[in-house]
């Protein structure tokens, strides 16, 4: 980072930046981001998830999964959930708390349809997501758009860590305060 510190905008300039990148290039830090749920058992649930879009002037961010797939039951369940992404050429964590929703099956078709043929396979198949098995062969790929689901973040805050040597730099950023930003104590 510069020896300039940067204002709370330009901070959160930065950490949409890094998630915009993630939504465009794969081989970005923000493309596989951390999904953190209530789980079912009680237990909180995480895991790593591709980010396919993000609207900053929305501030909405969307990832795919199989509809059969535990996230989607704990979403259903409790819809507030947590985004996490550590950029390390950037020394940035982002952490976001936000709503989750279903994308309308009605709005899936033409994005189904931008998901490349390589990548259908993990939308359906035998036996579904997290079920036993004997073999990592006993799994069948069978991609459907029945099993296709479009999760949508709405971020409600956005918290940034700019790991600096001469200074770290936090911030929260709360939609209720249309993301005005409030420095925070690293």
């Amino acid at each position: 980072m510069s020896d300039q510190a940067p204002s709370l905008t330009g901070l959160l300039s930065l950490g949409w930046a890094r998630l915009l990148a993630g939504a465009q290039f794969p081989d970005a830090a923000a493309r596989h981001v951390t999904l953190g749920t209530f789980g079912l058992s009680g237990w909180p649930e995480m895991r790593s998830v591709i980010l396919r879009a993000a609207h900053r002037d929305a501030g909405l961010l969307e990832v795919h999964t199989d509809v059969a797939s535990e996230k989607v039951s704990e979403i259903r369940d409790n819809p507030h959930a947590g985004l996490h992404v550590w950029d390390a050429a950037y020394s940035l964590q982002i952490r976001l708390r936000g709503s989750v929703r279903e994308r309308p099956r009605r709005e899936l078709p033409p994005l189904w349809e931008a998901v490349p043929e390589t990548s259908r396979k993990v939308y359906g198949g035998h036996p579904y997501p997290g079920y036993a098995m004997a073999s990592p062969y006993d799994h069948t790929d069978d991609p459907q758009l029945d099993r296709f689901a479009v999760l949508q973040f709405r971020v409600e805050e956005i918290e940034l860590l700019l790991i600096d040597p001469d200074k770290h730099k936090r911030a929260l950023y709360r939609r209720v305060n249309d993301f005005q930003g409030q420095w925070l104590a690293p």
